[in-house]
């Protein structure tokens, strides 16, 4: 049990703070620091967390936005020389320069935190360039809504059809295309001081190493360093333009083609990514998944072929007009159109993780910080996904 204070955590503020040694173990192994690294904590309250943070050669920034504890860990760690304890707002900052990222967040601001991260380019890990982002992980505390939110699919399927996933927001679209996203663990309440009423989970988020092309666009759809707010057809005809998503020279012959109807309402093209509801943010990922089919499918194996391409030789035999040229002709654009329809097929593969379902369903159960770890696990691997859907009906 923590100490008393003359100021207690205030659960109205979202205060909640982690009294669970075995757990602050746990956080402080899955952050996974590395000798000499910059870290930087959310949240320090009482400085439980901090105490593990602060191990080793490095250093920690904790930033503590209640001026009481802010105050009271100034002087706890006074003479510590690997720390620095900021008074202030964690969603005015810029993470870039810190190798890893650890909070027990309030939950209130989860959103706004990871929004942060995103517009920043904190998320976009890339050390070789100057001014890119240095965090390699961000380990967080959140409750199970969040951490739902944050693997729900693009769609959900009900009745055998696909409809649009409510929610499936801001937070999905930034976990589903810049992130790797852990789940390591559900939290009982009473690893908690005072207990929260709901069930806490722990994170790690990590920076996608491979990325398709609609990571690529949502990236830059979603960083916003100089706070301009441009609209999504300004982003994505930019990128288009410049040859970043595709290459001209291979897709010349259908740039006209990809630049039309790109986007099925004004309402989504004209908007900044961040101004959309989340039925709108379904909407861009499947128009861009759509795009993207569209132009590749042109492009792969002979399907952008012309009707100039056929084979005029196979109207003829014997030197007499074949007048079966209908049922020929048929037959060439049946098979013009089985081959679009296998490489759509073969692309829309690439992006299975965007309709992902199985860490969505397993979130939406109650009790699970009842399951003993190694379940819980189980059921949320993909590996084992026919035991884990055994598992949650």
């Amino acid at each position: 049990m923590m100490k008393d204070f003359e100021k207690n955590p205030n659960p109205t503020k979202d205060q909640h703070f982690m009294v669970d040694t075995n757990m602050l173990e746990l956080i402080y192994d899955t952050a996974d620091i590395h000798e000499n690294e910059k870290i930087v904590e959310i949240g320090g309250g009482e400085g439980a967390l901090t105490d593990y943070l602060i191990r080793g050669n490095n250093h920690v920034t904790v930033i503590e936005k209640d001026p009481y504890y802010a105050a009271y860990l100034k002087e706890k760690y006074k003479g510590v020389t690997n720390i620095t304890v900021v008074e202030g707002d964690a969603l005015e900052y810029d993470f870039l320069q810190y190798d890893r990222v650890v909070a027990n967040l309030p939950y209130t601001i989860t959103e706004p935190f990871l929004v942060n991260l995103a517009k920043t380019g904190a998320l976009d890990y890339n050390p070789s360039q100057v001014n890119g982002s240095m965090v390699k992980s961000v380990t967080l505390v959140l409750y199970q809504n969040s951490v739902r939110k944050m693997v729900a699919p693009v769609q959900i399927t009900e009745g055998g059809s696909r409809h649009a996933n409510q929610e499936f927001g801001i937070m999905g679209t930034i976990c589903k295309t810049m992130l790797d996203t852990d789940i390591i663990c559900a939290i009982p309440s009473e690893a908690f001081f005072p207990e929260p009423a709901v069930t806490s989970f722990l994170v790690n988020l990590t920076p996608k190493k491979q990325k398709t092309t609609i990571d690529r666009i949502v990236k830059e759809l979603l960083t916003d360093k100089k706070g301009v707010s441009p609209s999504i057809q300004r982003v994505y005809q930019l990128l288009l333009a410049q040859g970043k998503i595709y290459k001209l020279n291979k897709y010349k012959n259908n740039m006209g083609i990809g630049m039309k109807n790109q986007f099925t309402s004004n309402n989504i093209a004209t908007k900044n990514i961040y101004e959309l509801n989340n039925s709108q943010l379904s909407q861009l990922i499947q128009d861009l998944v759509r795009n993207d089919q569209s132009m590749k499918s042109r492009n792969s194996n002979g399907s952008s072929r012309h009707s100039e391409d056929f084979d005029i030789d196979s109207l003829f035999s014997g030197g007499k007009f074949n007048y079966d040229y209908d049922e020929i002709m048929d037959d060439y654009y049946d098979e013009l159109e089985r081959t679009e329809m296998e490489v759509r097929t073969k692309h829309s593969k690439n992006y299975d993780y965007l309709y992902d379902d199985l860490a969505y369903s397993v979130l939406l159960h109650r009790g699970l910080e009842n399951l003993e770890p190694e379940v819980l696990a189980q059921m949320l691997d993909k590996q084992n996904s026919g035991y884990s859907r055994a598992l949650i009906k």
